[in-house]
């Protein structure tokens, strides 16, 4: 009989040890940690005698995790084995060994009750076990725990959704109806199974699993940020589901009214019902906060025949509970109406009671936050009223210069929106348009409104108001964003050389929204009416655009504008004005960007068409300076 060679042996050693590694982690999985620890004993000395470090090291990860749990070793006995494996993982630079033992530090950190630790540890193995589902599926598993000690829903129910993917897809069924089962004994959430896997397995019928999915289906809707009665229609419609009801009222408790209302009655549409909270089945609840079942209502004297009278519905059978917040108050009733196979059961009535712990929670939770909504839209409201105060203080000081924040506003957001910026950043720069003149109510009048030119020593002084603007901005703490808007209002005489004023800042040290400023102010005042000077003809003010690129602005800024079309420009030269651009002139004008109509102005011989649009744009533009 043939004998095997040496290299033949080794390898089929390896087979067997990786089986074992493989059973290992299976019987880990089924925390049966004796077996466990037996299979990677042997596996650890045929690897070790192949000199397979990284198969060592993973070895030892898992044997430092198991004694702890087992309780064969103590926690810093466990944590040296650990770091034995850590320095042989790190010095094979393998990232599945390095996975594992970080999954290992993870889970001891877990169990000793060091979340942080655990859960920069835990996000880490994770994103990097690749080649062993089950310990991926546990570190999924174990990452749901953590957020959930640390109040942390959504991302609980994001973990737990991908230790449930991973355990689908795993050839260990066993473990993935374990998972299931023990997740609701932690968290109130789980994913959405769908009908049909793409390895054929179908949704799961059992109790707990259909469960799951309601509370799932709440989630996704609370984590969605939808309104009250979107949130209410999934909860009702979650609840006749699982509870295989015809339907499902959830009614809100108005304490101040003492009455009970809801727009969600499955099967009533969205008409509103509000009644006496001392009335019916639903009143009884409120008041005794006691789960009621019922077997026939109409035979019970506490059940409110007058909402079957107004919907024309029969009830038969119901199942009434109480709704509470996270303070344990009543907030709510839900009432299930006609058990489709039977009457209601205690089982029922515990499932009623899950969903309803994160139902009434969640609804408070959106009735606050939508309460936190209009007070910030009221103080967006009062926010915008006091910019406009300040900006028309301006307009009251000079009415040569009335609405220049206000057109300034209008070209940085055409500007801004050219660009792309984000909302959050362009009502920013919309801000600091309005206000980046503030600082003009500490100059004098006499200068201010002189109507010669300025001395040396009166430019100096109008100067100043850039730095008083600073100062004024710095000092109001109205919003979390009046220190941006500060710094952008004060720069927009900031020249991109850096040869501008205040701060003499140069390129990038600018601000953004500045350098956006610097391009609408100096546009707006060259084609207004000044004490000193008449506005300049357009040919000459798109000049000064130009030829300051990349000297006094910024070129990309400047390309931006040159870019725009000639009817918002109009629209915003002639906004002071009660009038509208005609419906053929904004069509012509809106065909043309103001850097080809800077280019059809250089030109000495015009053909019709570059004359008609010439024409037409100083017909608003000479109009206006009338």
């Amino acid at each position: 009989m043939p004998q095997k060679n040496k290299s033949n042996i080794l390898d089929e050693t390896l087979e067997n040890a990786d089986g074992l590694l493989k059973e290992a982690v299976n019987l880990y999985s089924c925390e049966d940690y004796k077996k466990a620890g037996d299979k990677l004993s042997i596996a650890h000395k045929i690897f070790l005698a192949n000199k397979d470090i990284t198969k060592v090291s993973i070895c030892l990860s898992l044997t430092g995790l198991i004694r702890y749990i087992d309780k064969q070793e103590s926690y810093y006995k466990s944590l040296l084995l650990l770091e034995d494996s850590k320095f042989l993982a790190e010095s094979t630079a393998q990232k599945l060994a390095l996975a594992i033992n970080k999954f290992a530090f993870g889970q001891v950190y877990f169990l000793e009750n060091k979340y942080n630790e655990a859960l920069y540890y835990l996000t880490f193995a994770s994103d990097n076990i690749e080649e062993n589902s089950v310990l991926k599926i546990k570190a999924y598993e174990i990452l749901a725990k953590i957020y959930t000690h640390m109040k942390n829903t959504k991302m609980a129910y994001e973990c737990l959704e991908k230790a449930v993917h991973f355990a689908i897809n795993c050839d260990n069924q066993d473990y993935y109806h374990r998972l299931i089962e023990n997740s609701s004994k932690f968290i109130n959430l789980n994913v959405e199974m769908e009908k049909d896997y793409k390895i054929g397995i179908k949704q799961n019928s059992d109790s707990n699993t259909t469960l799951l999915l309601a509370l799932s289906n709440i989630a996704r809707t609370v984590n969605a940020d939808v309104n009250l009665d979107k949130l209410l229609i999934t909860i009702a419609e979650q609840t006749r589901l699982v509870l295989n009801a015809d339907r499902c009222s959830v009614f809100l408790y108005d304490k101040e009214k003492n009455e009970l209302w809801s727009k969600v009655a499955l099967g009533m549409d969205s008409e509103e019902i509000r009644f006496s909270a001392d009335k019916g089945f639903a009143g009884y609840v409120v008041k005794t906060g006691e789960t009621i079942k019922i077997k026939d209502a109409y035979k019970d004297s506490r059940f409110n025949k007058e909402i079957d009278k107004h919907t024309g519905y029969k009830t038969y059978n119901m199942l009434c509970m109480p709704m509470r917040n996270i303070k344990y108050e009543i907030t709510g009733v839900f009432q299930v109406l006609n058990k489709k196979d039977g009457d209601f059961t205690d089982s029922d009535e515990d499932i009623l009671l899950a969903i309803g712990t994160n139902a009434g929670i969640a609804i408070e939770n959106n009735l606050l936050f939508a309460a936190q909504q209009k007070m910030l839209e009221e103080q967006q409201k009062l926010f915008a009223g006091f910019i406009d105060t300040l900006a028309a203080s301006i307009d009251a000081r000079d009415k040569i210069t009335l609405g220049h924040s206000n057109r300034v506003r209008l070209y940085s957001e055409l500007i801004s929106g050219k660009l792309g910026l984000n909302k959050e950043t362009a009502e920013i720069i919309s801000k600091a348009a309005m206000l980046h003149d503030i600082g003009k109510i500490g100059i004098r009048d006499a200068v201010l409104q002189k109507k010669g030119s300025l001395t040396k020593e009166e430019y100096e002084h109008i100067k100043e108001h850039v730095k008083i603007t600073y100062d004024i901005l710095c000092k109001t703490n109205m919003n979390s964003s009046f220190s941006e808007i500060a710094e952008i209002a004060a720069s927009h005489h900031e020249k991109y050389d850096g040869t501008g004023y205040f701060r003499g800042l140069k390129g990038e040290e600018i601000p953004f929204g500045g350098r956006i400023l610097a391009v609408s102010d100096v546009f707006d005042a060259v084609t207004s009416v000044r004490h000193y000077r008449d506005r300049m003809p357009i040919d000459e003010a798109l000049s000064i655009i130009i030829n300051g690129r990349n000297k006094h602005f910024d070129g990309k800024i400047t390309d931006a504008f040159l870019s725009l079309p000639c009817d918002v420009i109009i629209d915003v030269l002639i906004s002071e004005a009660k009038t509208n651009i005609k419906g053929t002139d904004r069509k012509l004008l809106a065909s043309v960007t103001m850097q080809e109509f800077a280019t059809i102005l250089s030109k000495k011989i015009h053909d019709k068409k570059e004359q008609n649009i010439i024409d037409v744009f100083n017909s608003y533009y000479i109009s206006k300076n009338d």
